[in-house]
């Protein structure tokens, strides 16, 4: 009997089925797209205790009376002043930094006492024994 590709893709078909029919997931799980709803009573709760709150607020500061016993009266102007100043000290490094320059002699070139090159001679009048260079010596 011969496989063929087929067999081998159906093969993997059944046993990829097999493995996922085991597995167990929960009934919630937000993986699978289910997601748990809010009951509508914790809405409509949240809502409405959010307004009486806001109400409720809303009147007791309108009532509270103004800071620093000052009543006002129907002649006066009442001014409040809201600006806090802070004041707050930041040290850093301050870097000073100057140029500074250096003059220095220039270089001049110097004189060698060497004399001046030879002229070229023999073998004969340069006065090395070229004998001992060729004994190896």
């Amino acid at each position: 009997m011969r496989i063929t590709n087929e067999d081998i893709i159906q093969s993997a078909k059944r046993q990829r089925q097999l493995v996922e029919n085991k597995m167990k997931t929960p009934s919630n799980s937000p993986f699978m797209g289910r997601t748990k709803r809010l009951p509508l009573w914790v809405v409509v709760g949240s809502i409405a205790a959010s307004l009486v709150g806001f109400i409720a607020g809303f009147s007791l500061h309108a009532n509270m009376p103004i800071a620093n016993s000052q009543q006002p009266t129907a002649n006066s102007l009442v001014i409040q002043h809201d600006t806090i100043m802070q004041v707050q000290t930041v040290r850093d490094t301050v870097y000073q930094t100057r140029i500074v320059t250096k003059y220095e002699k220039p270089m001049l070139a110097k004189t060698d006492p060497t004399p001046p090159e030879q002229k070229a001679c023999s073998m004969l009048c340069d006065n090395i024994p070229y004998e001992l260079l060729a004994a190896g010596k």
